[in-house]
């Protein structure tokens, strides 16, 4: 923890542990940066899974204290790692796409109830910062699964350019939602490399929201943490 300028301690340090919401945050990094790997042989998908499960697992206990929130975000990671498991066995595509929409369902009601939760009054801890900074990668996990099945839905609905080196050339399951985590990321940061565009209708206005949603929340974001932070009462 650090200190203020009178030596008494600080209330954010965004280094320091902050129990579920750290972790949470940790899980939702490493699966992103450890997604290729997730990709290839079968050691690589359990340790996807096992990340996969404490993105769960924590985004459940961090998403609110409440017993009623709790126990749905708890009935969709449930409901998501019971799918995942059935598609290890059959790899049958309709449980790959009953799955991705789970998926998107627990990372959007997840991501809405610890925003509510880091909206609200209180001391800014270190907690409170990770939590928020989760929401902004549960959101783009969102929109990836969204970005998914409007492909699987509507096949040509974005035009993918470049096929990652060792994918199929028919991209689905995994392979598909590389793609579209790459196009979610680069859409909500607003970063915009143009080597996979949305070309139907639907799907420019999906990510049109998204940039909506990326702007808005880091502005709203600042505002409301710097606003809580400059109320709190000083040692």
């Amino acid at each position: 923890m650090v200190e203020d300028s009178n030596g008494s301690p600080s209330n954010l340090d965004i280094f320091s542990f902050a129990g579920a919401g750290t972790i949470l945050l940790i899980a939702l990094v490493a699966f992103i940066g450890l997604y290729p790997l997730m990709l290839g042989e079968i050691a690589g998908r359990i340790a996807g899974g096992f990340i996969l499960a404490m993105i769960f697992v924590t985004g459940a206990v961090t998403a609110s204290k409440s017993t009623v929130h709790r126990s749905i975000s708890v009935a969709l990671a449930i409901l998501a790692l019971g799918l995942q498991a059935v598609w290890l066995s059959t790899h049958n595509k309709t449980i790959d796409t009953i799955f991705i929409g789970v998926f998107a369902a627990f990372c959007l009601y997840t991501a809405l109830v610890i925003l509510r939760r880091v909206l609200a009054s209180g001391p800014v801890l270190a907690e409170m910062v990770h939590a928020a900074l989760s929401v902004y990668i549960l959101l783009a996990l969102f929109w990836a699964a969204a970005y998914v099945l409007i492909e699987t839905v509507s096949p040509g609905a974005f035009s993918l350019g470049v096929v990652a080196t060792g994918a199929p050339v028919q991209l689905t399951g995994a392979y598909l939602f590389a793609d579209m985590l790459h196009l979610s990321i680069a859409t909500l940061t607003s970063t915009g490399y143009g080597d996979i565009t949305p070309v139907a209708p639907f799907a420019r206005s999906l990510s049109q929201l998204e940039q909506l949603m990326g702007v808005f929340y880091i502005a709203v974001l600042i505002s409301r943490l710097i606003g809580l932070y400059e109320s709190q009462p000083r040692s």
